[in-house]
């Protein structure tokens, strides 16, 4: 295929610089897939559940409150349900259970006479409650993609996570989901396939890297959810008024995505879970509607949460002595602290955890920027911590109320050496230059081969100067305003912010500005309008001779 010069140059930049290259990141399909029997441990785990299939052994698929736990249990039940295997399944309450595989759910297992108990999303740190289990009879499989423990691994062959160190899988950065599809690609086949509308939603919520092996699941898994095969996320997308023909990495990320999550933040994550296993029409609306409702309580308890948060951060935080913004208050909803931290990093440049304290206890959640590692920084604080786990840029974590200010000085001093000043500089990654003439309709739909966009693979962002402002601002929505720019032959809409808009009006008549943006296509009677989304915008001085 022929490419243009500027789309060739991006691929460049973005490492891919062969033919070859170029066709294996662009194409690759789902014959591309890697063998899941390359994954430790697969043969035994798959050996195990045949057995407790064929034995009419009961099976509990345990998982986690959060879309990829709940879309990562969806995929094995109806895996299970294929083979004809006898499961059920256990999704921890926050506030009653805690992060984590649960004692309770452990018990009930051994009451119902349960014999092999899945956890999918968890698993990986619970040495203690896999011993439990163990000394009742019952095997534990762990498909869990979160980083291993520094005190080693829980006493079950069955472990099902490729960041294992002799773990020769050769990607490393699955979700959840996509271990537990991953697992039923090697009990099923092709049939496996019919699930990557799941395993979309998961890698995207989770905010898993789209490159690799995601990449595929990912644009596969967006083609089926657009199709909307699925009762329950057809229902999802009808009552949050969701029109698009092609659902995008966007439209999971900010709208079917909350929703879901909305039921393990709020009450029970089991409303998902029904919505997305029914096939009753009539249910899938009503469950929909609650989840809906529900998402709307935890924005309002989110706005509440966040400006106390923000609150105690101006009065307690030494910012010029302070790397990590470290803030807890009493009572404050679990379900929304994780989403307060990113509020906090998005405000202060600098990563933040939130902590709820509840009877002396606190249960925090930790977002953070690119170049710090929250699991490696949280590990520095091991010794005041009572649990803790998750990832490079999110963490949870238990610490006790009298070990907060403790926590609070060691992430400190641990961010002093790993996280330099300039680091929390915010700063915007152009990927080129670009002449606004070069913005054709045939690089426009070559850039539309890039997607699906995300971690990883972000929209490309472009810079461009010598342009004129042809329109005054107007407003759109909310804090975006609308302008029209010119190079002299072409003219371009653009999407500015308010700070951006008031740079506009007080910019002196004929200036030329230079522009970082990222480009997007709006739909209107079936007319397609290239729309610049400004991310700076600043007034070009000429040069002095």
């Amino acid at each position: 295929m022929e490419y243009s010069l500027a789309f060739r140059k991006l691929l460049a930049k973005r490492g891919f610089a062969s033919d070859a290259e170029i066709e294996a990141f662009l194409f690759s399909g789902l014959s591309s897939l890697h063998d899941p029997f390359l994954m430790k441990n697969m043969k035994k785990v798959k050996v195990r559940i045949e057995q407790a299939v064929h034995a009419k052994e009961k099976i509990l698929i345990h998982g986690d409150y959060d879309v990829d736990g709940i879309t990562g249990v969806a995929v094995l039940a109806r895996t299970l349900e294929k083979l004809g295997g006898e499961y059920t399944t256990f999704l921890p309450e926050r506030e009653r259970d805690g992060y984590g595989v649960s004692e309770i759910a452990i018990r009930q297992a051994r009451e119902q006479g349960i014999g092999l108990i899945v956890t999918v999303d968890c698993g990986i740190t619970a040495k203690r409650e896999i011993e439990i289990a163990r000394a009742h009879g019952i095997d534990v499989v762990v498909i869990d993609h979160h980083r291993l423990p520094a005190g080693g691994l829980p006493d079950t062959h069955f472990i099902l996570n490729p960041l294992q160190e002799d773990c020769p899988y050769p990607f490393k950065e699955l979700s959840a989901a996509g271990l537990a599809f991953k697992l039923s690609q090697a009990l099923t086949g092709n049939a496996a396939f019919e699930h990557l509308d799941l395993v979309a939603l998961s890698t995207i919520s989770d905010m898993a890297p789209l490159t690799g092996e995601n990449r595929i699941l990912v644009k596969n898994g967006l083609a089926m959810l657009s199709e909307r095969k699925n009762l329950g996320i057809r229902a999802l997308a009808e009552v949050s008024k969701m029109k698009a023909v092609k659902v995008d990495t966007g439209h999971v990320g900010f709208i079917l995505g909350p929703r879901l999550n909305a039921a393990g933040r709020m009450s029970s994550a089991d409303t998902a879970l029904q919505l997305l296993m029914t096939k009753v029409p009539r249910e899938a609306e009503s469950l929909a509607r609650i989840l809906d409702a529900e998402n709307k309580a935890r924005q309002r308890s989110e706005r509440e949460t966040t400006r106390e948060a923000i609150r105690k951060a101006e009065q307690t935080v030494n910012f010029n002595r302070e790397r990590v913004i470290v803030v807890e208050g009493q009572g404050w909803h679990r379900g929304v602290i994780g989403i307060a931290a990113s509020r906090l990093v998005e405000k202060y440049e600098r990563p933040a955890i939130v902590i709820s304290v509840e009877e002396g206890v606190g249960r925090g959640s930790g977002r953070s920027i690119k170049s710090f590692h929250l699991f490696n920084a949280l590990s520095s604080c091991e010794a005041v911590l009572e649990e803790f786990g998750g990832h490079a840029q999110a963490a949870g974590l238990t610490v006790a109320e009298k070990n907060i200010p403790l926590l609070r000085e060691k992430i400190n001093t641990f961010a002093f050496e790993h996280l330099p000043p300039e680091a929390l500089k915010r700063f915007v990654t152009v990927d080129m230059a670009l002449k606004p003439n070069e913005l054709t309709s045939h690089f426009l739909e070559e850039l539309e081969l890039l997607e699906p966009y995300g971690i990883g693979n972000p929209r490309p962002v472009f810079q461009s100067d010598g342009l004129e402002l042809r329109s005054k601002p107007r407003r759109l929505y909310g804090e975006t305003y609308e302008v029209v720019l010119t190079e002299g032959s072409l003219n371009y809409q653009a999407h500015l912010n308010e700070k951006q808009m008031l740079f506009c009006e007080t910019s002196v008549p004929g200036a030329h500005f230079e522009a970082v943006y990222s480009v997007k296509t709006k739909q209107w009677n079936g007319m397609k309008t290239l729309v610049l989304s400004v991310k700076e915008f600043r007034e070009k001085l000429p040069t002095s001779s």
